[in-house]
């Protein structure tokens, strides 16, 4: 049948260069379409020193070093990796790896989906590294083992069980990787460093947007807000979540606009002055863009049609 899937379970396998227990997993043309899925897992120990390298494969990998140590070549950058290392790749990049001497082991996943480029996208944007290490691995491991048992059983849903465990891989990655403001991330490697005083602001920054998004604001209004330089307050509010204080501000103006267009009878050009926009188009063009519909046409979805 068109939707099935399939996978081929090498409980060990085994050539010069390494011993393997892998899942080659075949997804379903559902999954292909619609979730993230799986294409291979598994773990790996080196019995000698080796090289191994693709180009242009369709695939996302992650792995982890659970022992030993080897070397990764990927956009141009070799890094030295050792236990407890990981590394996340766009594999349609290429990239080599080597064992060393001390022969390493590694878990890995190999996965895709249609989003999958914008998502490893916004990991970048958003300064997540392809090597860095973790200070615990536990919950990378077992979600990795979670990966293999059910891509190793009969379920018949199994692509929506692999789909979720992918998603909560990916969670985790950014939750771990991506800007801390504790951390720096350099070489791959993660260090502790001071926080500066005006960090602790940028949480004041965006209550301060909260509570006053009808009035006029501009990045240099913000910025004076906490004494900082405007460029230095755009790069702490990107860094802390993830985009622009200019894009918060449309977010938060579009969702109280979204609340008024329901539950109120104000007109379109009253709910737009409520909400920071003294320009009726310029409110219905904002609008339209972040919701996909003019504020009329939402209001005329959304409407509640129950009579007493």
């Amino acid at each position: 049948m068109e939707n099935k899937n399939s996978a081929t379970v090498s409980n060990l396998f085994t050539n010069e260069s390494v011993s393997s227990s892998r899942v080659i997993y075949t997804p379903s043309s559902f999954a292909r379409t619609s979730l993230l899925y799986l294409q291979e897992v598994g773990s790996l120990r080196a019995v000698r020193p080796h090289i191994s390298g693709r180009t242009s494969l369709q695939s996302y990998m992650f792995f982890i070093v659970i022992d030993g140590s080897g070397w990764l070549e990927y956009c141009g950058e070799r890094h030295e990796l050792g236990k407890g290392d990981s590394v996340f790749l766009d594999c349609r990049k290429g990239y080599s790896q080597s064992s060393s001497d001390d022969l390493w082991a590694l878990k890995w996943a190999h996965f895709n989906s249609f989003s999958m480029p914008s998502i490893y996208n916004k990991y970048c944007e958003w300064g997540g590294k392809c090597v860095f290490r973790l200070t615990d691995i536990s919950p990378f491991t077992s979600i990795l083992n979670d990966i293999y048992s059910s891509a190793a059983t009969e379920d018949f849903i199994r692509d929506m069980h692999i789909n979720k465990l992918l998603v909560q891989l990916i969670t985790l990655l950014m939750e771990q990787t991506v800007y801390d403001e504790n951390r720096i991330y350099r070489d791959g490697k993660e260090r502790e460093v001071s926080i500066s005083p005006g960090k602790l602001d940028v949480s004041e920054i965006k209550s301060y947007i909260d509570t006053h998004y009808k009035e006029k604001l501009s990045l240099e209004q913000l910025a004076g807000k906490c004494f900082l330089n405007k460029n230095y307050l755009a790069r702490l509010f990107k860094s802390a979540y993830g985009f622009s204080s200019g894009s918060y501000i449309q977010l938060v103006r579009i969702g109280k606009a979204k609340e008024m267009l329901r539950f109120t009878e104000m007109s379109i050009e009253s709910v737009g002055n409520e909400c920071g926009y003294d320009d009726r188009n310029y409110f219905s063009r904002a609008f339209k863009k972040v919701e996909g519909c003019s504020p009329s046409e939402f209001r005329k979805n959304w409407m509640c049609n129950s009579k007493v």
